[in-house]
């Protein structure tokens, strides 16, 4: 063979390789790998288990509810509008039942299919909306729920045990995301195995006094299969679950058989990064994409920066403080009532927010619609009226404990500084406590506490009820209130009622007793800002969800 005919076929061979090679190198996935530093992270993945703020930001676009809020679109002075996500419809049969029609061929993350069996089991009593359900938590939002009922493979039945106003909305909400059922069923065996000789892992110390002894949690299957889903999450959204580790990372890759396309990034995670400046920091050197908890002072500092820029919406969520009420020294609802009477809120709102955000009128929201009452008067300033309150409670002058969390809500420690000078004001002496927690938060010889409380569908039973009512934790789980019959049963029939006018007389009812109680009060619905790289396009939302799905989030090329 010539020297030139062993050139052409060289040639030739390199020209088919290359024509091999060509797709390949044509569909070479050029998505970016985004990194989001956030403040803390969530305490786990099952999506009931834990729904603070931090939590909920990884829920939202790990999982679908049925129905989809419509963000993007806000009705400011009615209910939110609703569209479809794995539900592609949805219609009233009667005043207790919601027909809901399923969206076909929906994969979960672990390949398998959705079907009404998934939401079947997702709402069933023995996960969360019965008595004994393992995840207790989930009875605030469906406890009144009376059966889900498959028709068909994409066909359910919600039926509630008395009509539900607003459970087309409750349904595009906390605690509705969709889990697969085939996840949970695969630690049955195992799990019935381990829950005969299980014990509780946290036993109760003996105490000296006689309390009424409290029934000790049955183990089943279902509690073993929440330890192991609990950090390996199998939803249908566009963030399909790596890996974890703890107070460092979580590890999300695109869900690219996600139904509503293909998401707009290759990998995401969420880096703990407790310090804003350090967040800052990262961001304008371009280790992170976007980042959380941005106050307003920084705005003219990151807006010197080309490729940066700050996202911001005033929150569906109140900062709050807890008084509370069973503590020794707040007993006397007069001394409640002076701490909150001595707050001048404006001020905060101003040197802490540029007054760029608002303090709503009580536990309520415009977009309540016939539910919001516009005349009430909120929270007032009155220090002159607190200083007699304080002295008629009977208050001796001791320090009163204010606990917090660092770093868990924006301006929460400046906040507290210039509270403890308002409250000095009228003769209430009150110390800052830090520390770690949430559980040490609420323990032991608390008194006051920083909060927040999130309007989690735009309803009293979405909002006062969750946090304040019969079920809520602050009642049930750390007894720290113990609310007025009238309170709890208000609450109830709000939730059963269909008749507007009922319902509207009921809950000014119970928002009267709440300011008279003051267990706790509102503060401000704080700004929330991010700031993100220019090359992202990404609407923030005022429930602090992150959506990361492809109508959602863009990235310019």
């Amino acid at each position: 063979m010539s020297k030139l005919m062993r050139t052409c076929q060289w040639i030739t061979m390199a020209l088919v390789a290359m024509a091999f090679m060509a797709p390949s190198l044509s569909f070479a996935d050029d998505r970016p790998d985004l990194v989001v530093a956030v403040n803390k992270l969530p305490r786990g993945l099952e999506p009931v288990e834990k729904t603070g703020n931090v939590d909920v930001r990884a829920h939202y676009s790990t999982f679908d509810t049925l129905i989809r809020r419509d963000f993007l679109n806000p009705n400011l002075t009615s209910l939110p509008d609703l569209k479809p996500s794995l539900a592609t419809s949805w219609k009233r049969i009667d005043a207790k039942t919601l027909e809901v029609k399923l969206r076909k061929g929906v994969k979960f993350h672990s390949g398998a299919t959705m079907t009404a069996d998934d939401v079947v089991f997702t709402f069933s009593k023995k996960r969360m909306s019965g008595k004994k359900a393992v995840l207790r938590g989930g009875r605030r939002y469906f406890g009144h729920l009376k059966e889900v009922k498959k028709i068909d493979d994409h066909t359910v039945h919600f039926i509630t045990k008395n009509p539900d106003v607003v459970l087309e909305q409750r349904l595009a909400t906390y605690a509705s995301w969709i889990v697969s059922k085939d996840q949970w069923m695969q630690y049955k065996e195992e799990g019935t195995e381990w829950a005969k000789t299980a014990k509780p892992e946290e036993k109760k110390k003996k105490k000296k006094k006689k309390k009424k002894k409290k029934k000790k949690v049955k183990l089943t299957w279902m509690h073993y299969a929440l330890k192991k889903i609990r950090w390996n999450p199998v939803g249908t959204g566009p963030l399909k679950f790596i890996s974890w580790k703890k107070n460092q990372y979580i590890k999300y890759q695109a869900n690219d058989d996600y139904f509503m396309g293909k998401p707009n990034f290759k990998t995401l995670t969420f880096k703990v990064v407790p310090e804003m400046a350090t967040r800052i920091a990262g961001l304008v050197s371009g280790e992170f994409d976007i980042i959380v908890d941005v106050a307003p002072d920084q705005f003219k500092v990151l807006n010197r920066y080309k490729d940066i820029k700050v996202k911001s919406v005033v929150l569906e969520n109140s900062h709050m403080l807890v008084f509370t009420p069973t503590a020794k020294n707040l007993k006397d609802k007069r001394l409640r009532q002076a701490l909150s009477l001595a707050i001048d809120r404006k001020l905060l709102r101003k040197s802490l927010w540029q007054d760029k955000n608002f303090t709503p009128l009580g536990h309520q929201l415009p977009n309540f619609g016939n539910m919001y009452n516009a005349k009430r008067k909120g929270y007032v300033y009155d220090p002159e009226k607190a200083k007699k309150l304080v002295k008629a409670s009977g208050y001796d002058g001791r320090t009163l404990t204010y606990r917090m969390v660092p770093n868990y809500y924006l301006n929460g420690i400046e906040a507290g500084q210039v509270l403890l000078e308002m409250w000095k004001k009228v003769g209430i002496n009150v110390k800052l406590d830090m520390v770690d927690n949430s559980k040490q938060k609420r323990g032991k010889g608390v008194e006051i506490y920083a909060w927040s409380n999130t309007f989690r569908l735009p309803d009293p039973t979405g909002a006062l009820m969750i946090t304040w009512g019969p079920r809520a934790s602050i009642q049930r789980k750390y007894k720290l209130w113990k609310a007025p019959k009238a309170f709890n049963k208000g609450l109830k029939e709000i939730l059963a009622s269909p008749d507007p006018k009922k319902r509207y007389k009921e809950f000014q009812k119970v928002l009267d007793i709440f300011e008279d109680e003051m267990p706790g009060t509102i503060l401000y619905n704080p700004l929330y800002s991010y700031a993100i790289k220019k090359k992202i396009e990404w609407t923030p939302f005022p429930i602090l969800f992150m959506d990361f799905r492809p109508d959602v989030l863009k990235i310019k090329k």
